[in-house]
């Protein structure tokens, strides 16, 4: 049971609705249409950008999701020999497009903390310590830090915002970022805690826009679930030793390196976490203890009048688990499905949405746009059966040219994960960001 379950996890690679009406907050000159998902409580997704320009006013940060690393994330839709798309395909498609694109190499399995201190900064080495640049001698090899070199040493690019040489560059330059999953709240935390080593600020004030791709915003019942699967909360800060054990090993192929704590990932993605306390060993009753505020609660969205960023985020739902495509999900489907309702196969639709930071949908919102997307069908009939977690990274998704995952006939459906990639970011561009 146990190894299944690790099996399941590694596999799945990631980790009801809210009853908040509608908002309309500030969303600049994005073209947004109200109406969307199967409430009508959603934005829809952008209009086509085939034959749109690509080039944003700022550089794009792709970031990657839970047991994800750079070379497994953000695929495009050409299937390739080893069951997986083409590795890179959403940066190569962007790129060829006019946009300039990082894809940092973080690590598999992390808290979203250390995640988002390697999002801005990773040096090279085999351990945390090394790849956090606690040496005097260490080498910066990854990270938004390393983007802003490069970007910054580029004349052609820096003239583009008028910086008159690179440190000027290095100081002002900002970021769109798109991130998946854990990469969502990694960014987040980056966001809001770590400091710019150029400029001295917060690094917000250094993001154009932050765009959610099924966001892990408000962790998911399917960390929950294993948590409780392997008693884990009967060691201090409820991380799993067992799970310390097997991402050791898996981390020694996915990031060369040797990673003690990555049961710390999974804490990291529990609810309790993210919308309660950081106190795994404390247990808010009634307030007769008070325990130290939630992942949420520490680092909320900047909201700066001084310095705005763009928020948005991008939710979807399996609608068909029977699927062929969508077997291997129905396994934590049904779990997250019973704690939390509608889902993608590992996070619930009000996570995603993330229009709150705690378990009140109405209660402490955010400055996010929530926003829909799914495939279409030609077929009203046969509906597109909706979009899995890792349709926005790597699965077969049904509907991509090709795509039969056990020999169904999908020709009617329609889904691209470089359109929708492609959208996004034409939309980003047109808007001036």
């Amino acid at each position: 049971m146990l190894m299944l379950m690790l099996m399941l996890m590694l596999s799945l690679a990631g980790c009801g609705g809210s009853d908040a009406p509608l908002q309309g907050p500030d969303v600049g000159s994005l073209p947004l249409v109200p109406g969307a998902g199967p409430d009508g409580r959603y934005f829809h997704p952008p209009a086509s950008g085939e034959g749109k320009s690509l080039q944003t006013q700022w550089p794009i940060i792709l970031s990657h999701a839970w047991s994800r690393i750079a070379d497994t994330s953000f695929q495009g839709d050409t299937p390739q020999p080893g069951g997986e798309f083409d590795p890179y395909g959403v940066s190569r498609m962007l790129e060829a497009g006019g946009a300039i694109v990082y894809l940092p190499d973080k690590l598999a399995y992390a808290s979203s903390e250390t995640r988002g201190e390697l999002l801005y900064r990773k040096c090279a080495g085999t351990t945390l310590a090394a790849m956090r640049c606690e040496h005097d001698d260490a080498e910066v090899v990854d990270g938004v830090y390393l983007a802003t070199l490069q970007y910054c040493d580029n004349p052609s690019l820096r003239a583009r915002h008028g910086y008159a040489d690179a440190d000027s560059c290095q100081r002002g330059l900002k970021f769109n970022i798109i991130c998946h999953s854990q990469g969502c709240a990694d960014s987040r935390y980056m966001m809001a805690a770590v400091r710019n080593a150029f400029s001295g600020e917060l690094m917000y004030r250094h993001v154009a826009s932050w765009t959610s791709m099924a966001g892990a915003n408000k962790g998911t019942a399917q960390a929950d679930w294993v948590q409780q699967a392997l008693l884990a909360c009967l060691t201090p800060d409820c991380r799993s030793r067992v799970l310390d054990a097997a991402f050791l090993v898996h981390s020694v192929f996915q990031n060369q390196a040797l990673i003690a704590r990555g049961g710390e990932s999974v804490v990291a993605l529990t609810r309790k976490y993210m919308m309660d306390t950081t106190d795994m060993d404390c247990v808010p009753e009634d307030g007769v203890e008070t325990c130290p505020p939630s992942f949420n609660m520490r680092y909320p969205f900047p909201d700066d009048p001084a310095h705005p960023v763009l928020y948005q985020s991008f939710t979807s739902q399996i609608d068909d688990i029977s699927h062929p495509c969508y077997q291997r999900n129905r396994f934590f489907w049904d779990i997250v499905n019973r704690h939390e309702g509608p889902n993608d196969g590992n996070i619930s639709v009000d996570s995603q949405r993330f229009t709150s930071y705690g378990r009140d949908p109405v209660a402490d919102p955010t400055p996010v746009i929530p926003r829909w997307v799914n495939g279409r069908s030609d077929d009203p009939s046969r509906p597109h059966p909706g979009l899995n977690h890792m349709a926005y990274s790597s699965s077969e998704v049904p509907g991509i040219a090709g795509v039969s995952c056990s020999g169904e006939d999908n020709r009617h459906l329609h889904f691209s994960r470089l359109g929708l990639y492609r959208d996004i970011v034409a939309e980003l561009a047109a808007a001036g960001y």
